[in-house]
């Protein structure tokens, strides 16, 4: 029984072999960076996220201090104002 080779079949001779097998590695090689670039993008999407949410953190800490503040300014007024008040009455 004799095999009879298909024209289009790689033989180890054939430049055609070498062709494929690289072509089958430059494939790994691009899945393989594709997936990295697709874990790189999740980090970077995280890593924005991250930093969005410590700006709202620190905007929102900021307003609280503002508050804080003047709340801690009016009762000074209101105790200057009654300070003066009971000066006042006292002469």
């Amino acid at each position: 029984m004799t095999t009879t080779l298909r024209p289009d079949a790689a033989t180890p001779d054939d430049p055609k072999a070498e062709t494929t097998s690289m072509n089958r590695d430059f494939r790994s090689t691009e899945m393989h960076l594709m997936n990295e670039a697709l874990a790189r993008a999740h980090c970077t999407e995280q890593r924005e996220r991250a930093m969005e949410e410590q700006r709202v953190r620190r905007v929102l800490a900021a307003r609280r201090m503002d508050r804080r503040a003047a709340r801690a300014a009016q009762r000074a007024r209101n105790l200057a104002a009654a300070a003066v008040a009971l000066r006042s009455r006292a002469y």
